[in-house]
């Protein structure tokens, strides 16, 4: 297993840094309209939609309503609404997950057996906001580059860091009954990653130190949601009784199980940077 999810990476990950680097924004946006419309189908069966046709319909209504936003995204409004929306969310997922965790028993596997509308709502709230976070720190140039990567360092630098640091130290539980795997350590390892990668980031960006102090801290906060987004999408799963949300990634299972951490990270760190004055 390890050794195809390192596979898969190995060539995925120099592709995506390729489409971000040499691609202009507006066919980004189409690649990042598929990638979440693929998100979208495996979201509407992780909610209960058991017919192909059903969930193709879902995704379908996911990638319209993103190609109408498209053009209004010029619209600063619009776009806190959106994002603050978002995050408004993950505070509420953050609340659902700790109830699931005080249950006396876990979430029982095949606990949803029929289309649960709240959650296709949800699905909305989840999917939508990741799209417009990345298009609008794309279409910012050479900076808004380099606040993409950091982003990316940020996700990628908690799953890592936890994962390691799980793996070596981790003896207590974070959501024993949400996600059995995850620890309190993993998640210090995570941070003690992001934490001098975002100083490095700031500092190639010739930031203040002010300015380096804010953006450490944003993405400590990024990370932290990084790991709402992640616990979510696994109380979903043992909701439905899987253990994947697709299998389209060899070693890795679906879209939605390689961008959960972002769903949640994204929106949160584009709000943070529209709020430290940050122009997108």
């Amino acid at each position: 297993m390890l050794r195809q999810r390192l596979i898969t990476a190995a060539i995925l990950v120099p592709l995506f840094l390729w489409a971000v680097i040499a691609l202009p924004t507006h066919v980004l946006a189409l690649v990042f309209l598929l990638v979440v419309a693929a998100g979208a189908w495996e979201w509407a069966a992780l909610a209960g939609v058991n017919a192909c046709s059903q969930r193709t319909a879902y995704a379908a209504a996911v990638a319209v309503l993103i190609v109408l936003l498209y053009p209004a995204l010029q619209a600063p409004a619009l776009v806190y609404l959106i994002l603050a929306a978002a995050l408004a969310w993950w505070t509420a997922a953050l609340m659902w997950i700790n109830r699931a965790e005080s249950r006396d028993a876990p979430p029982a596997g095949g606990e949803v057996d029929s289309p649960d509308w709240r959650l296709l709502l949800i699905g909305f709230v989840v999917l939508v906001p990741t799209w417009v976070a990345l298009v609008l720190l794309h279409r910012n140039g050479t900076p808004g580059l380099y606040l993409m990567l950091s982003l990316f360092v940020i996700v990628w630098g908690a799953d890592s860091g936890a994962y390691f640091a799980g793996r070596r130290w981790g003896r207590r539980k974070l959501a024993p009954r949400v996600s059995p795997g995850k620890t309190w350590e993993g998640a210090g390892g995570g941070l003690a990653v992001v934490v001098p990668a975002m100083a490095v980031a700031a500092w190639l960006m010739d930031y203040d130190w002010g300015n380096l102090f804010s953006f450490v801290l944003l993405g400590i906060v990024t990370a932290m949601f990084s790991i709402v987004g992640d616990l979510l999408e696994s109380l979903m799963k043992r909701r439905r009784g899987v253990k994947d949300s697709g299998a389209i990634l060899p070693g890795h299972g679906g879209i939605l199980d390689r961008i959960d951490s972002l769903t949640a990270a994204a929106p949160v760190f584009v709000l943070g940077l529209l709020l430290l004055g940050v122009s997108l």
